[in-house]
């Protein structure tokens, strides 16, 4: 078997398993072992682009999170838009789309927030009155406004991470 041959029908990373998809970037194939770490790039590729482990995960969360506030958001603009005649003379409008897509981008970044942390659960385990306290730290933190905090500390490490990646670079 030649090497273009083997490199058609088995992994790059792992030489003994055959390809189940191609990287997006040099089009190597890729074993279901590299396509759990990321389906789109091998390995090779994803450390020549910098985005492994938790920057690859920062960047991944924060797509999802503006992606889903912003599409709420537009939603919302447009059911607005179908219902109201005068649109721009309703100043209204504007302060409740803002609501709308800051409480979208709230409660996203909540989900996120407590999917990377212990401490849900752990209240939840709490005899007779854990799951209300946890429904209550869920519902205080979203009031008082902590998961936009965690939102603007995602922000900060991507940019943080792509400012380190540019001196590491040069």
């Amino acid at each position: 078997m030649t090497e273009q041959e083997k490199q058609k029908h088995f992994c790059h990373t792992h030489p003994n398993l055959f390809a189940q998809s191609r990287c997006n970037n040099c089009f190597k194939g890729m074993c279901h072992t590299c396509i759990h770490n990321n389906p789109t790039l091998c390995t090779a590729c994803l450390k020549s682009s910098f985005l492994t482990g938790d920057q690859y995960k920062n960047q991944k969360e924060l797509i999802y999170i503006l992606s889903i506030g912003l599409g709420v958001g537009l939603l919302y603009h447009i059911y607005q838009f179908t219902t109201i005649t005068h649109l721009y003379n309703n100043f209204n409008f504007v302060n409740d789309l803002l609501y709308v897509t800051i409480g979208t981008l709230t409660v996203i970044s909540a989900y996120y927030m407590y999917s990377e942390t212990t401490i849900i659960s752990d209240i939840r385990k709490i005899p007779f009155i854990g799951g209300k306290l946890a429904l209550l730290l869920i519902i205080f933190s979203l009031v008082i406004g902590i998961p936009l905090f965690y939102l603007l500390y995602k922000i900060s490490l991507f940019i943080w991470q792509k400012i380190t990646n540019q001196k590491h670079q040069l």
